[in-house]
């Protein structure tokens, strides 16, 4: 299904075929009491009483955008910002904290695939997804690692009524990117059994977002995705629920074939013992396998992680308490491993949540986390919310994350010796040169999993059924974060001239800023949402050596040596100050159509240290330049049979060629043009 000039154009005109024997009309003006959700405390709570960050983006605003895959309708979050890292893959950025950071879901069960730390969320299609919950903050406590930056969960169609509902979707893209997209969704349920299944397949031209560049920026890429699931519901007591999704991409060009396979399911047995108490049997296995062929040479990275968990959910009155045990095994067989590795993990878990007061909620829970090759972790957090009057509510949360030294941290042995160097990881380097006095002096023979903590405060307003305010303050001290250091010695068979780098705990860094978000409801028409950040992130040993008057810089090649200042330091790589979001939405009930318009603006940052200030980012070093990007769509329905959907994203064709000069050869900062979309829709 390779895509060209030619057949994008004629596609243009081809979209959405739907099928469906239930259509209602919503109302722009949604109302509270309907938005749910369940990944902040892993119970049902209506969103506004969550005593946590959160953020919900319902089907309705991911149908509105027009896009295909889930990283494109995340970055119009507040708070949200892609990053890409040294694999090529583009990853979440949560409060300033990296994207290896922010543990992603799918139904509450966790992807893996971090080759790199990075997890590439272009292979999620968003075709069956119901809504997207984003959890800010420290999560430990209940997810256990990676859960230092926050959770998003991706939350599928389920059907939950007797019902059948069935869906064809053409997509075509043009311009900047060429790109087809093709989806079946079907949802059944008819007394005690339910079926649902979405399969989508996607092909998407290569592009170059610089031409006089050699290689392309993406080669062209062919994806297949298939979600299945069936329920039944056995009597009162009892119910089961399993959904198999399986993932595969296809990339070639020339000597270069790389293909990706991802599969998983998820069994959940409910029994409901009695009306107050429910026990849910949870067996999640998944696998992940890339194999990269270049110039003959074979690449491998495949995953497996199996975790079966009981959780318990018991009703006190108004009180509730949830409690889990789980146990975790996840293997990894790599190239530049020496052999299979595996990581086993035993866990617990407890939550309760209860209300002293009338108008105070309050949170309690912790987890404990015993591993196999690293210390164990406890994962403390509480957080409270206390309704002020009817329009206003105050909310604060303290919590503790974790995340384990990954794989690559601990058994890696990578050569690359046209550059001129190789990396160990501890396990490795003990293994191969324990002996040496050196490596004894210098390398830790186990790495500590990285640990935060992290503080919320924030403020609810409705002074109006109209207008909806909200505001977070936030902190997050991060500690024993893992990074490369450079061995000072010699070691048997290695060339005295190669670097050797090997990994330990070392940097703490902090994030600290605010965030606003903004609802107002002008009618049943129209609708504004918007958004706004301000983070700064820092590394606390950077900041003391330049309190202690230990750095110096140029502010150019030519200008002289100066000592830096506190108020120089800008701050961690990849890092704005300032980001910002605003959608309209138009809704005309009598001409049946809908229409949006979205910004999303990043302030400017830099992708490391241009001007010899001992890898510290300073106020006269090269920065990408602010952005904004403004993306449009409009549908209209002319019958209940037919409608038409239109969509320019990027529309004044942004490109970041501006940054060209001062990072030559460099993709990352430069960005996709102007892109028109079409969708054509049937209803039957």
């Amino acid at each position: 299904m390779i895509l060209n000039k030619k057949y994008c154009a004629l596609f243009l005109l081809t979209s959405s075929v739907i099928f469906s024997q239930n259509q209602q009309k919503d109302s722009l003006d949604s109302r509270v009491l309907d938005e749910v959700v369940v990944t902040a405390t892993r119970s049902i709570r209506q969103l506004s009483s969550v005593p946590l960050a959160v953020t919900l983006v319902s089907k309705k605003q991911i149908e509105a955008t027009g896009v295909t895959r889930l990283k494109s309708i995340l970055e119009e979050q507040t708070g949200i910002v892609f990053v890409t890292d040294a694999s090529g893959f583009s990853g979440v950025q949560l409060q300033g904290i990296e994207s290896a950071y922010t543990l992603i879901l799918i139904d509450g069960v966790p992807l893996i695939g971090r080759s790199a730390g990075t997890l590439d969320l272009e292979r999620i299609s968003i075709s069956n997804i119901k809504q997207i919950e984003i959890v800010k903050g420290p999560s430990s406590s209940l997810y256990g690692s990676e859960a230092i930056g926050g959770v998003i969960n991706i939350i599928t169609d389920k059907p939950k009524y007797d019902l059948q509902k069935s869906s064809i979707n053409l997509y075509a893209k043009a311009g900047a990117k060429e790109e087809l997209d093709f989806t079946f969704n079907y949802l059944y349920k008819k007394n005690a059994l339910g079926f649902r299944s979405a399969i989508n397949a996607n092909s998407v031209a290569a592009f170059d977002l610089s031409p006089l560049s050699v290689a392309k920026t993406s080669e062209a890429q062919q994806n297949l995705t298939a979600d299945f699931g069936v329920s039944y519901v056995f009597n009162k007591a009892l119910d089961l629920d399993v959904h198999t999704r399986f993932y595969q991409q296809n990339q070639h060009n020339g000597d270069q074939t790389n293909r990706l396979t991802e599969f998983n399911i998820n069994t959940v047995l409910k029994h409901r013992l009695v009306t107050n108490a429910i026990l849910d049997y949870t067996v999640y296995a998944t696998h992940y396998k890339t194999k990269s062929i270049f110039n003959g040479e074979e690449s491998l990275y495949n995953q497996q992680l199996i975790r079966p968990e009981v959780r318990a959910k018991i009703q006190f009155g108004s009180n509730e308490l949830v409690a889990g045990v789980g146990f975790g095994y996840d293997a990894l067989d790599r190239t530049y491993f020496e052999k299979k590795e595996t990581y086993t993990t035993q866990y617990a878990y407890g939550q309760y949540d209860f209300n002293p007061l009338n108008k105070l909620n309050v949170i309690v829970g912790a987890r404990f986390d015993h591993h196999n090759k690293y210390k164990s972790a406890f994962s403390p957090k509480v957080s409270a919310r206390y309704k002020i009057s009817d329009w206003l509510a105050v909310k604060s949360s303290v919590g503790f994350g974790f995340k384990a030294p990954d794989f690559r941290q601990l058994f890696f042995n990578f050569s690359n010796s046209a550059a001129g160097y190789v990396v160990y990881g501890v396990q490795t380097m003990h293994d191969l040169f324990g002996s040496i006095p050196e490596v004894q002096q210098q390398v830790a023979k186990e790495l500590n999993p990285e640990n935060s903590i992290g503080y919320n405060l924030g403020f609810q307003l409705t002074p109006s059924n109209h207008l909806k305010i909200g505001v977070n303050i936030f902190r997050n001290d991060i500690k024993d974060l893992i990074n490369t250091a450079v061995f000072n010695g010699s070691l048997p068979g290695v060339n005295p001239n190669t670097r050797v780098f090997y990994y330990e705990n070392r940097d703490q860094v902090y994030t600290r800023g605010i965030e606003f978000d903004f609802q107002y409801t002008f009618s049943d028409n129209l609708k504004l949402i918007a958004g706004y950040q301000y983070v700064e992130a820092k590394d606390k040993e950077q900041e003391r050596r330049i309190k202690a008057g230990e750095v110096y810089y140029r502010k150019t090649p030519s200008s002289p040596s100066q000592q830096l200042k506190i108020s120089d330091y800008f701050g961690l790589a990849n890092r704005s100050k300032h980001m910002a979001n605003a959608k309209l939405y138009y809704r005309n009930y009598r001409h049946n159509f809908d229409a949006n318009i979205r910004a999303i603006y990043r302030s400017k940052y830099a992708l490391y240290d241009t001007n010899n200030s001992q890898e510290i980012i300073d106020n006269s070093d090269a920065f990408v330049k602010g952005n904004a990007i403004i993306n449009t769509a409009i549908s209209k329905t002319f019958s209940e049979k037919f409608s038409l959907q239109l969509g320019v994203d990027n529309l004044f064709n942004a490109d970041g060629l501006e940054n060209a000069a001062d990072f030559p050869n460099n993709d990352a900062v430069l960005r996709l043009g102007r892109t028109y979309y079409t969708r054509i829709q049937f209803n039957f």
